[in-house]
């Protein structure tokens, strides 16, 4: 991973690489920042293998961490510059770090006096605590710059652990996933061949080309065979931020990032630094497209409007393409694959873009397959499973959770149920352990919310399922209505009844404010699980 920086750094070192509010770097500059990170932490004791925790936004310190890391062949654990207490201590000793580096004090978390750091590194202007107080990544940089050390002296592989990622927690249990440089990089690789369709044109995509062409012209034409500048609103503890961090530096563009996400501050970046690509969480939308004064802003750079670590409804990514104005693509994945599974293409029809997440990766295989593992044909529903370079070793120290995942063939078994239609693209229809079965019928919730997020008053939908009282499970559904609109269950339950199936109907409607939500903005339905059969008890 950091050979792969330094080669594109070599290849363009004038070139603008990472914009984050007032700092501007090339890509020489950066290159020459991790150089001398990696030989500050050298110096400091850091070898192979060594494990370090990072509670830092998205920005320069990030990068120069990560690919620091990458050099001296470490081990990079992102976790959520936000995470605090009992999380944060469960998650720390579970990876055991050698080394710290927070942009936040650690006064009071409880976090030092329980697990045993050697070192902790702040960002300048945080105040340390314990052993190592005072010292700051600067403190660090500097120092590399009179070492003597040269990566040469380590030996890294691509198949060397890289990094823990810490996933989600839907279901309330973080795993750190390991992954490799290989498998980390694998996902980048096989998404630059989407981007052929906006490289210069060629005999394999030219029909593609001149398909997306007919849509996008000027916006298409201007970015043809030059660099990309993308825009990152999102966490990079998460792997789709990773992924971020590494599409937009190792192919060689610019990359804009916001440390924090809002939604004016990401209409004034979009317009001022002519942005092309746009990655951002769909709650992000949602806030950006209801903002007062949208339409003043000029977005007319944009050519992808990138959807991840969420669930997308079909109505949601019209209404991007409608507002922005250009495609957007809905990509796929897990902590577990190393991000991307499949994606969307500019070549793409609209409703293959709004509601399908697209055709698999190259190199990426995909199935659907039943209970048993046994393939199922085209168009049925099934466990999607994939197999791919990008896939984990496993979750570190839990090789029993990994075997639940990971068969004997080396597929992953996503939990995702979906159906691959004629033409090859992926549906994903809901989890495997979402699916409700009412009256010996199977209903997947992603219908239903597909369904009543097209309603106009309504935002947000979740829809899980609670043993009934005889057998099966009732259906319950919780809304976020249009802060605009005035909604009432029953206009909901009247609005499922003229479109949806009798037995596809929620059994109980509750409208609310928000969602409990995973640490990428995902509606914990395992929360509303409980919340929902709690209230039943109550009846």
């Amino acid at each position: 991973m950091g050979e792969a920086l330094f080669q594109v750094a070599e290849g363009r070192p004038a070139q603008e690489a990472l914009i984050c509010g007032e700092y501007r770097s090339t890509y020489a500059a950066l290159k020459t920042e991790v150089e001398n990170l990696a030989a500050g932490l050298h110096e400091r004791g850091l070898r192979k293998g060594d494990k370090v925790a990072v509670l830092l936004p998205p920005g320069p310190a990030f990068a120069w961490a990560f690919f620091a890391l990458a050099r001296l062949g470490g081990v990079f654990v992102p976790l959520d510059p936000q995470i605090r207490g009992r999380r944060l201590m469960q998650v720390t000793r579970d990876a055991e770090p050698r080394l710290l580096i927070s942009a936040r004090s650690l006064e009071g978390s409880g976090v030092l006096e329980e697990v045993d750091f050697p070192e902790v590194i702040y960002l300048e202007g945080v105040s340390g605590e314990g052993e190592g107080e005072g010292l700051t990544l600067g403190d660090v940089i500097s120092a590399g710059k009179d070492a003597s050390f040269s990566s040469s002296e380590v030996e890294v592989s691509p198949d060397d652990l890289l990094a823990l990622l810490y996933t989600s927690g839907t279901t309330g249990t973080p795993k750190g996933t390991m992954h490799t440089h290989r498998s980390l990089i694998a996902p980048v690789v096989a998404t630059s061949k989407v981007r052929e369709l906006w490289g210069r044109p060629t005999v394999e995509v030219l029909g593609q080309q001149l398909k997306a062409l007919a849509r996008y012209r000027g916006r298409l034409l201007r970015a043809m065979g030059g660099a990309m500048t993308f825009l990152s609103t999102m966490g990079w503890h998460s792997i789709t931020g990773i992924e971020v961090l590494l599409q937009g530096l190792l192919m060689g563009d610019r990359l804009v990032v916001m440390p924090h996400f809002h939604p004016r501050e990401a209409l004034q970046l979009i317009e001022k630094e002519k942005v092309t690509i746009l990655i951002a969480v769909p709650m992000s939308y949602q806030v950006m497209l209801r903002l007062k004064g949208f339409e003043e802003y000029d977005t007319s750079s944009l050519i992808i409007c990138g959807v991840g670590s969420a669930p997308c409804s079909p109505h949601l990514a019209e209404e991007i393409e409608g507002a922005f104005g250009c495609a957007t693509y809905i990509g796929f994945g897990a902590t577990e694959t190393g991000g991307g599974i499949a994606v969307s293409s500019l070549g793409d029809t609209d409703r293959q873009r709004t509601e399908t997440v697209g055709k698999p990766l190259q190199e990426t295989e995909v199935r659907v397959v039943d209970e048993e593992g046994k393939e199922l044909r085209q168009g049925e529903v099934g466990e999607l499973v994939c197999r791919s370079e990008g896939l984990m070793l496993g979750y570190y120290q839990a090789p029993e959770m990994t075997a639940e995942v990971l068969d004997a063939e080396g597929w992953y078994h996503t939990g995702d149920l979906a159906k691959i239609d004629p033409e090859g693209y992926i549906h994903i229809v809901g989890r495997v352990k979402d699916l409700i079965i009412r009256g010996g019928q199977n209903i997947y919730p992603a219908e239903i919310e597909g369904y009543l997020t097209a309603h106009p008053g309504v935002r947000e939908a979740a829809v899980v399922g609670v043993p009934a009282e005889v057998g099966g499970e009732s259906v319950w559904a919780f809304v976020i209505p249009e802060r605009e609109r005035q909604l009432t269950e029953k206009d909901i339950l009247a609005y499922c009844r003229e479109g949806l199936e009798v037995h596809m109907i929620p059994s109980e409607v509750r409208l609310v404010d928000d969602f409990p939500r995973a640490q990428t903005g995902k509606p914990q339905k395992y929360k509303l699980r409980e919340q929902a059969a709690a209230e039943k008890e109550g009846m």
